[in-house]
């Protein structure tokens, strides 16, 4: 179905068709969706529709055939077009969200012009990972900072009062390239700016050097970032949150620039608010022109009602809402497969995933390239450690499996030399450690297996992580597992009751890879079916048998090769990041904290389990409650321990020192003596003199306090008119 088609319908659609079924609207949008049988539904959102109309029209017909890129003829330039279905990408049929997007060109990527009246500029688009999204918002991107460039030349010209001046248009050009920004994309992660810039590049290779890309993120040098700002062209600009808002606050020359941005792209949206930048995006919005003036692009993955408040907020009144994920449908892709293991005890977790990777390696033979999730920094360097010391002996691939690692400890310039490692890696057998720094929105072609060690921040984490493998164009089918300790099943019982998730026992994994080395033990020619050219060259150990057995006494190995400080740390950051999970998990703390001292002691071969502070369990707020520091201690009984009636502000201030109890005075004999010591310390407060005279005082037992004798007499004079300068020089000259 055609946007001409859709135009038609809206058209027809007068007063008397306006008794529709109910529509599915945010704020003050209106959405019409189209959902031919590939679930593909398009959804138009304007705000003077929904004050007039709030029902959504549903058109239905046959499912169409993919387009192809060759239909972009004329719509966008020749040599943007070339670099898509020539080289360097060879594309020749769209994806469902790069048809949605790219049908709106050429309208979608003309300068904004007041004096017209344009169609609606601004989009939200849901789409899955995996689904070329990058490429749907930069070739229009491009191609509209093309035109506005094009457009700057010939203006230039109309302005000096001539009809051609080839010159005067090229300085024009350079000028407005050089000055403005044509398009600023906001990106969660440095490893996904990165691939965003990469690609932007790939996409202007035949356009001579016209479309220039910036990249601004952290961990690399300011300086130079600020010398490529002063020299080239801001085209493109790729930039993390944390690194444009540190150059908005300290160059001028950023913040000149930032202000002339004609298009915004926030790629990710839900990864950028759930990791805190909501203050961030505000802040940047700040400095940019306000909208319709600005063109905003917006895509996730998941639209929380967070996105929606994004939406409302950084979005034209009028904007797009372009769905492409049916709502019956799951979040992640389904033709992936996603299995969960609850391993007995925490000394099969490391066991159990030797075998996912071997069951991996076995039956994606010369083509196994795998991601292993950690929750942690010290996690994942901990694993890295021990698959690369012992773990990669068990393998079949055994010491020709590459073993790779990404986290945020290391430094930027080996961050993004390992993650093009990975994706170029064609070895037949890698492995890739990472945290949640490669989770989403990273590209990593023909990756055959995704295995998650605990679990993830959040459901949509979760939606990511999956959203790694299935990619690519080789026949790899992919597939996803999620390993958890038995106090971690609250996760899947209660935070993805929406995956479609199947169990998977320890078990039943050791059954079926038992199968399949037999069968490679007895023929081991038999695995390498349809094996790539490029991974001729991997060798299998032979036979394989007795190695997969040694698997369940790795943990012997681990006592003598890790140290204990290694543990202890990897421990203590498992305890903060589960601490935070309580609630998800519906567990306490304290079964949290048991559950992380077991896994050191029976998954990493300890005798005992490393000390933890008190100090350090009251920062995380399990000390919090007023029973743990006494749990399980007998409360003294003693009058003065009891609250009784005594009010909550009673006890504080002056009010301490003059009526802190109060009782009958024919009970005042009988009154325990560690009472008279409570109150004889609470006399400390007055001077030495006054409290030997009380001490003395035989009346003083039975008898309400009251202040001394020369604190009244001072009192009445200063209310009889003392001025209160006189009265405090009385009062120092008695000091």
């Amino acid at each position: 179905m055609t946007s001409s088609f859709l135009s038609r319908v809206l058209r027809a659609t007068g007063p008397s068709a306006r008794s529709l079924s109910s529509c599915t609207r945010w704020s003050n949008s209106l959405t019409v969706t189209f959902r031919p049988r590939s679930f593909i539904s398009r959804g138009y959102a304007s705000a003077a529709a929904v004050e007039e109309k709030s029902q959504s029209i549903l058109v239905t017909e046959e499912e169409e055939p993919p387009k192809s890129f060759s239909s972009l003829t004329g719509a966008v330039s020749k040599p943007l077009l070339q670099a898509i279905v020539d080289r360097p990408f060879k594309l020749k049929n769209m994806t469902p969200v790069q048809q949605e997007v790219l049908s709106l060109l050429p309208e979608i990527a003309d300068s904004y012009d007041p004096e017209k009246q344009q169609s609606t500029r601004d989009l939200l688009v849901r789409a899955k990972t995996g689904t070329g999204k990058t490429l749907a918002f930069l070739v229009p991107a491009i191609e509209a900072r093309l035109r506005s460039v094009e457009e700057a030349g010939k203006k230039a010209v109309r302005d000096a009062g001539l009809v051609d001046d080839a010159l005067l248009e090229s300085r024009a050009q350079r000028k407005y390239s050089r000055e403005t920004v044509g398009t600023l994309i906001i990106s969660p992660t440095r490893e996904l700016a990165t691939q965003i810039a990469n690609e932007a590049i790939r996409l202007s290779s035949h356009l001579n050097g016209k479309i220039e890309v910036r990249l601004l993120t952290g961990g690399t040098n300011k300086r130079l970032q600020m010398r490529d700002w002063m020299k080239g062209n801001r085209d493109i600009v790729v930039a993390t949150t944390g690194r444009l808002r540190d150059l908005l606050s300290s160059e001028p020359d950023v913040k000149r620039g930032i202000a002339t941005t004609h298009q915004l792209i926030l790629d990710e949206a839900d990864t950028l608010l759930d990791m805190g930048f909501r203050d961030d995006i505000e802040a940047i919005k700040d400095h940019i022109p306000p909208s319709p003036e600005r063109q905003t692009f917006l895509f996730s993955a998941t639209v929380s009602p967070q996105v929606r408040q994004v939406a409302r907020s950084i979005l034209g009144k009028d904007y797009k809402y372009i769905d492409c994920v049916k709502t019956e449908d799951s979040p992640v892709h389904a033709h992936i497969p996603q299995y969960h293991t609850v391993v007995p005890s925490a000394a099969q977790q490391l066991p159990h995933i030797l075998r996912l990777i071997a069951h991996d390696q076995l039956v994606n033979a010369g083509k196994s390239k795998i991601i292993l999730f950690c929750p942690t920094t010290r996690m994942t360097q901990l694993y890295t450690t021990i698959l690369r010391s012992v773990g990669r002996r068990l393998l079949p691939a055994g010491r020709e499996t590459n073993i790779l690692e990404i986290h945020s400890k290391r430094k930027q310039e080996s961050r993004t030399a390992t993650s093009d490692m990975f994706r170029a890696d064609k070895s037949g057998a890698t492995i890739l450690v990472t945290s949640d720094v490669s989770a989403r929105g990273v590209d990593y072609p023909n990756v055959s297996r995704v295995i998650q060690v605990g679990i993830p921040s959040s459901t949509d984490q979760y939606v990511h992580r999956v959203g790694r493998t299935g990619r690519g164009r080789e026949s790899v089918a992919g597939r996803a597992d999620l390993v958890l300790l038995p106090w971690e099943i609250g996760f899947v019982t209660w935070q993805l009751t929406d995956i479609p998730l199947k169990p998977l026992t320890n078990s039943e994994l050791q059954s079926q890879l038992t199968e399949l080395v037999q069968k490679y033990d007895e023929s081991p020619n038999s695995i390498w079916q349809d094996i790539p050219s490029y991974a001729k060259h991997v060798r299998y150990q032979h036979p394989y048998s007795h190695l997969i057995e040694e698997t369940d006494n790795i943990r012997d190995r681990l006592s003598s090769l890790l140290e204990e400080d290694a543990v202890r740390e990897t421990m203590l950051s498992l305890i903060g990041y589960y601490f935070g999970k309580s609630a998800e998990l519906r567990v306490q703390k304290n079964v949290i904290f048991e559950g992380c001292k077991s896994w050191s002691v029976e998954a990493m071969g300890l005798d005992t389990p490393p000390f933890v502070s008190e100090a350090f369990l009251a920062k995380l707020g399990m000390m919090g409650d007023d029973r743990a520091p006494h749990y399980g201690q007998k409360r003294s009984a003693t009058p003065y321990n009891r609250s009784g009636s005594r009010q909550h502000w009673q006890g504080r201030g002056q009010q301490r020192l003059k009526n802190r109890v109060s009782y009958d005075s024919n009970q005042g004999a009988d009154f325990p003596s560690v009472a008279k010591r409570q109150f004889r310390r609470d006399d400390y407060s007055l001077d030495r003199s006054t409290r030997r005279e009380r001490n003395s005082d035989e009346s003083w037992e039975g008898r309400r306090r009251s202040p001394p004798k020369e604190w009244r007499d001072q009192y009445s004079e200063r209310r009889r008119g003392s001025s209160g300068r006189e009265w405090r020089n009385s009062g120092a000259g008695e000091d």
